[in-house]
Formats: structure tokens, C-alpha cells, sequence
């Protein structure tokens, strides 16, 4: 079994599901259409494992574990403290 062979039992292969937009960030849809996906993912069987493989894999986009994987904005000032400083001498 591949990593992926789970995909093949997601709620979202069903035929009426395939026709959603899964790899579309959800900002861009209305929010019947979001409705529908968080709700196609609601009842699925291998959520928890779609939802670890989009952490593991960190994937950047659209819907998965009924989740928007959308990037999500830089807070500038957490990455500011995360640099390390220096001290000037």
C-alpha cells in the first residue's frame, strides 16, 4: 500500500462529490459551495488520515480534512521575534 491508497475511501471521490471544487482555496468560492465540502468531510472515513497527510505534507491549498489549507498570512511581527538578534558592540 502506498502512502496515498487512502485517498481511494474519501467521501470526496464520490461521484457527486468530484464535481466540487477541492484544490480551490475557499476564499474564493461562495460559502454554499464551502458548506457542501466541510460537510462532504464531516462524515468521511479517512478525515483523520487526510487531515495528517495535509500536515505531513504541508500542503498550501485547497480543502482537505475539512479544512482551508490556504497559506495563511505571515504575522511579521511573530517572525521578527523568532530572528535571532544580535548585539551590536
Amino acid at each position: 500500500m502506498t502512502s496515498t491508497d487512502w485517498m481511494a475511501d474519501g467521501a470526496c471521490t464520490t461521484r457527486e462529490a468530484r464535481a466540487l471544487p477541492w484544490t480551490t482555496d475557499t476564499i474564493e468560492l461562495p460559502e454554499v459551495i464551502v458548506d457542501l465540502m466541510r460537510s462532504t468531510c464531516d462524515g468521511c472515513a479517512v478525515r483523520s488520515t487526510c487531515n495528517s497527510y495535509a500536515l505531513n505534507e504541508r500542503v498550501s491549498g485547497g480543502m482537505w480534512a475539512g479544512t482551508d489549507c490556504a497559506a495563511q498570512p505571515v504575522d511579521l511581527l511573530e517572525l521578527i521575534d523568532s530572528l535571532p538578534r544580535t548585539v551590536a558592540a
